[in-house]
């Protein structure tokens, strides 16, 4: 994780409590939790995950993944702050595409806010690493930023230097069906963000300007009205069964 992003987990952090985390948090897996197979719940990408939380007390094994271990020693302390007890939980340093993922069955797998990072051929072997611990039965929740995102600019050479691709439901279906799987659900949505959540984009990027060492007010000002802005965010949310 780069320093930007740093700085942004860490106002973050600060702001959002995981009581807000749990509060907050839009699961439609719930509508098919009668149907899970045997197996472990896993988040991959989880970063300080709140899908975890929500299967904290169903006694199976959770797993998350992330490649940032400030994530995960953010999500560890937001565990223990629980106060569970006998929690079968594993967090994972992983780099997909670099690492293999741990050997279990996997019930549940969360591919939640990561998959925008790589490109259709990536995601394509990525999918394939995750069915190789997969079971009949077993569910996929994939939520990816769509093509009405707001920086989605197809006209822009530089528009796939970020996040890698920009969904269609049709780009979801092309990955998962050829697999074997089934669509249950599909769902979009445009959302703007809370002054809550606008305020803690400010601090951070009042904290980046500090560690820039930019402190002249005027040009500070200028920097911030040019980039605090409450742009739509564009998402595309499926569940995938593998029947």
């Amino acid at each position: 994780m780069d320093v930007q992003m740093r700085l942004y987990w860490e106002s973050y952090s600060e702001d959002f409590t995981t009581d807000d985390l749990i509060r907050t948090l839009h699961n439609p897996l719930r509508d098919y939790e009668s149907d899970f197979v045997d197996g472990a719940i896993v988040d991959i990408g989880c970063g300080q995950t709140t899908f975890l939380f929500e299967y904290i007390n169903s006694g199976r094994k959770l797993i998350g993944i992330d490649n940032d271990q400030y994530q995960l020693d953010s999500l560890k302390n937001r565990i223990n702050s629980l106060a569970h007890e006998g929690v079968n939980i594993e967090l994972y340093n992983l780099t997909l595409l670099r690492n293999s993922l741990p050997k279990e069955t996997y019930s549940v797998v969360f591919l939640a806010n990561i998959l925008h990072f790589f490109n259709l051929q990536q995601c394509n072997k990525i999918l394939g690493q995750v069915k190789e611990n997969l079971a009949i039965g077993s569910f996929v929740y994939v939520w990816t930023h769509s093509d009405k995102y707001y920086m989605n600019n197809p006209g822009n050479s530089e528009n796939n230097e970020y996040f890698k691709h920009y969904f269609t439901l049709a780009d979801l279906d092309s990955l998962f069906i050829p697999l074997g799987f089934k669509r249950l659900m599909h769902s979009e949505k445009e959302r703007l963000f809370s002054e809550k959540e606008m305020q803690t984009q400010k601090k951070w990027l009042e904290k980046y300007l500090d560690h820039l060492e930019i402190f002249d007010k005027q040009e500070r000002a200028s920097i911030i009205k040019e980039n605090w802005k409450n742009n739509p965010e564009a998402d595309i949310m499926c569940i995938y069964k593998l029947p």
